[in-house]
Order: C-alpha cells, then sequence, then structure tokens
C-alpha cells in the first residue's frame, strides 16, 4: 500500500492528510497565525492514528501557491525536512486547484456537466492584499477531473474584475469579498472557502499514479509576487 502525505498551510486554515492502510486520516484547523505551532503536532498525530512510522512514507503531496507568505514557508519548510530527511520525491500542487477541489467535495448540490464536450469553469481568488489578487482560472469535466485552464496569477483588482467578467464563471471561490463588493453581479457566484489538505491528497495520489512525483530540489514556492514584497509588508506591520 502506497502512504503519501500532504501538506496544506497556504491560508489561514492549517490542514494535513495521509493516506494508508487504513484509509485516509486529516487535521484541519482555521486558525491563522498559528501554523508554526499547529503543523508538526498534526503531522505526528495523523501518522500515529495511521500506525505509519515516517521512513514508511512513499512521498509528499505540497501546497506550493499562491497564498500566505509566512503560511507557505512554513508547510515548504517541514515538506524539504521530511523529504530530505527521508529520501522521498514529492508532488506539487496550487493551492488555488486545491481551493477548487475543496469546493466540489463540501459542495453537495455542485452540477458538473453531463456531457464530456461541456466544462464547468471554476475561479479561484485570494486577497494578496496591497490592492492585489491570486487568481486561478479552472475547469471540471463531467468525470469531476479538474484542469487549469489558465495559469495562476497576480492581478490588480481592476484586472482581477475585467478577468471574471471576461471569462464569466459559473462559481467563484475564495476570498474575494473585497474584490467583488456588495452589489456585484458576481457576489452570488462567490463561494467562501479555504483549501484543505484531504483533497490535495487525493490531486497528490492521481499525479504520483501519472510519475508526477518530483525531487524536492526541484520545487519552488510559487509567490506570484517577488519576496521583496513580503519583506515589505513584514515591516510595515512591524513598525
Amino acid at each position: 500500500m502506497t502512504s503519501i502525505l500532504a501538506i496544506e498551510t497556504s491560508t489561514e486554515a492549517c490542514s494535513v492528510a495521509l493516506h494508508g492502510l487504513s484509509g485516509t486520516i486529516s487535521r484541519y484547523a482555521e486558525e491563522p497565525r498559528s501554523h508554526t505551532q499547529l503543523l508538526m503536532p498534526m503531522i505526528e498525530s495523523v501518522l500515529i492514528e495511521a500506525g505509519i512510522k515516517p521512513n514508511q512514507l512513499h512521498a509528499i503531496g505540497v501546497a506550493i501557491g499562491p497564498g500566505s507568505f509566512t503560511g507557505l514557508r512554513i508547510g515548504f519548510a517541514a515538506t524539504q525536512g521530511l523529504a530530505f530527511g527521508l529520501d522521498i520525491p514529492v508532488i506539487p500542487v496550487s493551492s488555488l486547484k486545491v481551493m477548487v477541489a475543496t469546493y466540489i467535495r463540501k459542495t453537495k448540490n455542485v452540477q458538473l456537466p453531463v456531457k464530456q464536450s461541456q466544462m464547468l469553469r471554476v475561479m479561484a481568488i485570494l486577497d494578496a492584499r496591497m490592492g492585489e489578487f491570486n487568481c486561478g482560472c479552472y475547469t471540471i469535466d463531467h468525470k469531476g477531473v479538474i484542469a487549469s485552464e489558465f495559469s495562476d496569477r497576480l492581478l490588480t483588482a481592476v484586472d482581477a474584475k475585467q478577468w471574471v467578467e471576461k471569462l464569466s464563471p459559473e462559481v467563484i471561490v475564495g476570498d474575494g469579498e473585497v474584490l467583488l463588493a456588495s452589489g456585484s453581479v458576481w457576489t452570488g457566484t462567490l463561494k467562501p472557502i479555504f483549501p484543505d489538505a484531504i483533497d490535495l491528497l487525493d490531486i497528490t495520489l492521481l499525479g504520483y499514479q501519472k510519475g508526477d512525483a518530483v525531487p524536492i530540489s526541484a520545487v519552488d514556492l510559487v509567490y506570484l509576487r517577488g519576496a521583496d514584497a513580503w519583506q515589505k509588508r513584514k515591516r510595515i506591520r512591524d513598525a
């Protein structure tokens, strides 16, 4: 049996999930600025519950962004430590794609296309602060398979609104309340949601089977905005 661990820390939510002989075990918490305290105990907890030792893991799925600079760094540092120490590969996944997968799982009445030629278009939006938004556009087919229609991108509020108008998604997920202010024709399509490691795990398992696993040394975080902006934000916060 393949044992896979998934780590998702790109937003205010911190979560891990593990696939093993006993099925899927997960932990999830929405406690902003607590990822450092939460993550390693979560990992240890799911391993103990599953009866799996770290050296029995075959791979790790990790959300690589975009998202919170601090959150991503915490999750990636844990992934690096485990992957290097255990000499196992990782499967990097977009945080926005995970968010779309979480929406599908949590929404019982989601209407998937009934024909192979049809697609459900879902946009994922994360507030990147400083008047910018991380945006991704994904399609879902009649089997529930998620595919990236365009590369994830960082857009100004004006450009993000224009992108929404141009693509006319059936659903928007994430924390785009600031972007889609009250009165917007798109407010009704917005579904506030955070990505969950359970859904990252499903994507990771498929990726592992397809041979998408790579060495951790080949993986970089996708901030979309440069690290210099993160340092600027940190200075402003500390002032």
